[in-house]
């Protein structure tokens, strides 16, 4: 159980910035390989001649390529042994963060220079202290691609549950409110895949 929610919460934290691997992906890919005397040429001769771009377009293909394997883990997380029968109060709507997260995040690393070596080392720095600082937070949970999945995240508290204390958040495929009951499986700390007992929703 630690050890999966372990990776679960290292899996949403890289699918959380798989929209800037994407979008470095596009904007720096070569959709013409053109020689620097206009000649056309080889996938090999063109990452021969552009080996930082290459290697940033190679690890961008990656990072989404993981994010693609880990939503496919979280699904399978989901769906086995949830605790259940516990009710909550304070329920607040906070789908608002994912579009903060990927106006404030994401955005303003698209650098121009992702082919120069400077600019991949500053890119590469930047999303190395970014991973340190989201794992430990809770903002590796507003996550943009799990949005636009029709995930909804929320905060909320339990009425009674000794094993949980505080302000909760948690990730849901439908809509919860005040009152409801829940099953949850823990992914960090207080941080919970949730689903309403009365909605027949996956």
């Amino acid at each position: 159980m630690v050890s999966m929610s372990f990776g679960m919460k290292t899996g949403l934290l890289i699918q959380s910035l798989c929209p800037l691997a994407f979008l470095t992906f596009v904007k720096n890919f070569p959709f013409t390989t053109i020689g620097n005397v206009g000649n056309n040429l080889s996938l090999l001769e063109y990452v021969m001649q552009n080996p930082v771009l290459s290697a940033v377009e190679g690890t961008c293909f990656l990072w989404i390529f993981l994010s693609a394997w880990y939503f496919i883990e979280f699904k399978a997380f989901t769906w086995a042994d949830k605790k259940s029968g516990y009710e909550i109060k304070c329920v607040k709507d906070r789908d608002e963060n994912s579009l903060n997260f990927f106006i404030t995040i994401i955005v303003p690393l698209l650098i121009n220079d992702a082919g120069t070596l400077n600019g991949a080392l500053t890119l590469g720095l930047i999303v190395l202290f970014l991973c340190f600082l989201l794992y430990n937070t809770k903002l590796f949970y507003s996550n943009p691609v799990l949005t636009v999945l029709g995930y909804r995240f929320y905060e909320f508290q339990f009425k009674e549950n000794s094993e949980i204390q505080g302000i909760c958040v948690g990730i849901s495929r439908n809509a919860v409110k005040d009152d409801s009951v829940i099953e949850y499986k823990q992914i960090s700390d207080n941080v919970f895949y949730i689903r309403g007992r009365d909605n027949g929703q996956k």
